[in-house]
């Protein structure tokens, strides 16, 4: 906890960067490490406004965690843990004790070298208690984070007890898992899901990224320990169901494992995909008729196609393999200017706010009361910003770079197209919890909003903004357009910086 507590108010800024590694190449050690964290017992599922109570698995949720270290001899140059969570959003009240029970199993171990990313499935229990109201049956979240981040820590330990010498190599290929889900109308609104078919319908809002971008992991036998995959598209296809599941992920980690070995861990991270979604747009009755005379169903058909994305780079990359690597790992806070909420927002939140509370399960009251906190906090605080972790992480020609939003993916193709990197892995909700925790006497009200921010907001495009709709409106956002261009501008300085 001690290492959040430092932020400090100038705009823009990078406030913390450690110094890069060892720019030479160096021996390669990797560690990797899955576990279950599916819960035993009915549990409330994240991601709507309304309550849903699990009713069964669909697929397991798990954590997969893979370690990375380069070495000069026997001298440690520098590190990092990747731990994947079929979660819906990493924010304090699971990173936090993830980050404890790490520190625990690992006492040595810089968390600033931790990052710690969300699947983004729907179809997971939330991680903070009051999301929902609670009912007798249903597991309580912070009694599920309990029971998670103890396997998760314990499988931290072996992935970093289990490091040895190593082979990598990396690879691009594609897949269309990813819709732009955001319709535009001949009036210039947007609608996130919003009819294809209507005569008003003008076309999709922005852009999407079929990449499939994969790293591989063998051991000095050439056995295959770990593959990182990352795909622009949340695992939502089932989002609405009352099953507990990791979504597209799940029969994406069985079929890769059929593949290539039950052993192998598999690392999926999401990419910039705030306004992306695995669900058909338009062209459904094609796309559904090839679905089913594959005899699949539509999250057996999204892992057909990025499992068939890993193998077409594998097929080519599994003959360039290097063990001499260079790894080198920044992380920085940085402060990102809110959007600012206007007067003619305000008063329609407060409206709504107001209206909502006889709803009290209603979750948009809740959305809306956050808004008005935040423009009546404007007098006394006129240019907020909000305290942004960003981690990147070199390995060889190829970088991860991580942010905590929902982050639209204007954003992260220009950071792919002015990296240096020859591939570059972008991660979105990572790490969600810069700001420091409120003190145990501040208002519940702030210790909520804290909670809220502290990852898993939607950061929209310019011309989102302008459309509106769920996901670009005031309520959705923390950080605007100005941020999240601001968020590239210096994700794309410490990437090059490595170079």
């Amino acid at each position: 906890m001690n290492a959040l507590r430092y932020v400090f108010r100038c705009l823009f800024a990078v406030v913390a960067v450690l110094p890069a590694a060892h720019a030479n190449a160096a021996t390669l050690y990797v560690g990797a490490a899955s576990c279950d964290i599916t819960p035993d017992m009915p549990s409330f599922l994240a991601g709507q406004f309304s309550p849903r109570v699990s009713q069964g698995v669909e697929y397991p949720l798990t954590a997969n965690i893979l370690v990375l270290e380069s070495r000069d001899g026997d001298q440690p140059l520098d590190s990092a843990m990747i731990i994947s969570v079929d979660t819906s959003v990493v924010r304090a009240s699971i990173l936090l004790p993830i980050r404890a029970a790490v520190q625990k199993q690992l006492p040595g171990f810089d968390l600033d070298k931790l990052i710690v990313a969300a699947t983004h499935t729907h179809s997971a229990p939330p991680t903070r208690d009051g999301h929902f109201k609670q009912q007798e049956g249903v597991q309580v979240p912070s009694d599920y984070v309990k029971s998670a981040v103890a396997k998760i820590g314990a499988a931290a330990k072996q992935a970093w007890d289990g490091r040895r010498p190593a082979r990598f190599s990396y690879g691009l290929g594609h897949a269309v898992v990813a819709y732009n889900r955001r319709a535009v109308y001949a009036d210039g609104t947007a609608v996130m899901y919003g009819p294809t078919n209507a005569p008003n319908f003008r076309g999709i809002e922005g852009m999407e990224d079929h990449d499939v971008n994969s790293m591989f992991f063998w051991d000095t036998s050439d056995q295959l320990q770990a593959i990182v995959v990352n795909v622009s598209c949340p695992s939502q296809e089932v989002e609405s169901n009352r099953l507990l599941s990791s979504d597209y992920w799940g029969p994406t980690r069985e079929m890769l494992k059929d593949k290539y070995g039950q052993d192998v861990t598999i690392v999926g991270l999401c990419g910039a995909a705030g306004d992306q979604s695995p669900h058909l747009r338009y062209r459904q009755a094609a796309d559904n008729r090839m679905t089913r005379l594959r005899n699949l169903d539509r999250l057996r058909e999204i892992a057909r196609r990025i499992v068939r994305g890993v193998d077409e780079a594998y097929e080519v990359v599994q003959n360039a393999k290097q063990d001499a690597v260079v790894v080198k790992h920044q992380y920085a806070v940085l402060n990102l200017p809110e959007r600012i909420v206007t007067e003619a927002e305000y008063q329609s939140c407060k409206a709504e706010a107001e209206r909502l509370k006889a709803h009290p399960g209603d979750g948009r009251g809740n959305w809306n009361a956050r808004v008005v906190a935040r423009y009546e906090k404007l007098p006394t605080d006129p240019k907020p910003t909000h305290p942004t972790p960003v981690n990147v992480l070199r390995i060889g020609e190829a970088v991860i770079c991580t942010n905590q939003f929902e982050l639209y993916t204007d954003f992260g193709v220009q950071m792919k197209a002015r990296s240096k990197a020859v591939q570059t892995f972008v991660v979105q909700l990572a790490n969600g919890a810069a700001a420091p925790e409120p003190p145990a006497e501040a208002p519940e009200e702030d210790r909520k909003e804290w909670l809220y921010a502290s990852g898993g907001t939607y950061l929209p495009s310019e011309l989102a903004v302008k459309g509106g709709g769920y996901g670009a409106v005031i309520q959705s956002n923390v950080v605007g357009p100005e941020g999240g261009q601001m968020l590239v501008e210096e994700t794309v300085k410490m990437i090059n910086a490595m170079w």
